[in-house]
């Protein structure tokens, strides 16, 4: 049976009916037959593809991501042993890595105070690659000023790193890198010009 959308072609059959008419009769067979076979194609295609158009997807199929990557993604050091760097940074040329670490140290330690985002990322890059290291694995975002100072304390990026091995041991897990990272308050920076006056105060 010809769908209603081809019924309602009434150009297309009244020139069917002409072209019939134009032929000999031992032609008008030949005719009906391409014209037949030219609608059949027609209709087969439009079917095919209304079929594509709206086959169901499958109940199990989607597009999102699974929930373990993306639980993956956001938290590199689930059920990963504490050695595994989460993340490198950078000293110089000097590799830093942060480890997944316990509790105590490393990305759990940061995540589990609730530190961790973004911007506290982006501000430990900052300081370890320009910042001031005050003391041996101390480092602050800046330099951290000295003696008695009127000026209000400022806010300041504190990163503490080993880059000795874990625990101290000779062998261990070297280094065994970034082990906090916290804002604290601290001096500004004295200047010469006024240092004199500023240690009167």
């Amino acid at each position: 049976m010809i769908p209603c959308k081809y019924k309602s072609q009434k150009g297309s059959i009244r020139k069917l009916t002409e072209d019939i008419q134009k032929h000999p009769a031992a032609k008008r067979e030949d005719v009906r037959a391409t014209y037949f076979r030219r609608s059949t194609a027609t209709f087969i295609t439009a079917t095919g593809a209304a079929i594509l158009l709206t086959a169901p997807i499958p109940a199990n199929a989607s597009t999102e991501v699974p929930a373990a990557a993306t639980a993956s993604a956001s938290n590199p050091c689930k059920s990963q042993h504490y050695s595994k760097v989460a993340y490198t940074f950078y000293i110089g040329p000097s590799k830093m890595p942060l480890r997944c670490g316990t509790k105590t140290w490393g990305y759990n330690h940061i995540v589990e105070r609730g530190r961790w985002s973004t911007s506290f990322k982006n501000k430990i890059s900052d300081t370890l690659f320009n910042g001031y290291e005050r003391t041996a694995g101390v480092y602050y975002r800046y330099k951290v000023g000295t003696g008695c100072s009127s000026k209000p304390p400022r806010k300041n990026f504190k990163v503490v790193v080993n880059k000795g091995p874990l625990g101290g041991m000779p062998g261990g897990l070297t280094p065994q890198g970034i082990i906090t990272a916290t804002v604290e308050y601290t001096t500004p920076a004295v200047t010469a010009a006024s240092a004199s006056a500023e240690a009167k105060c």
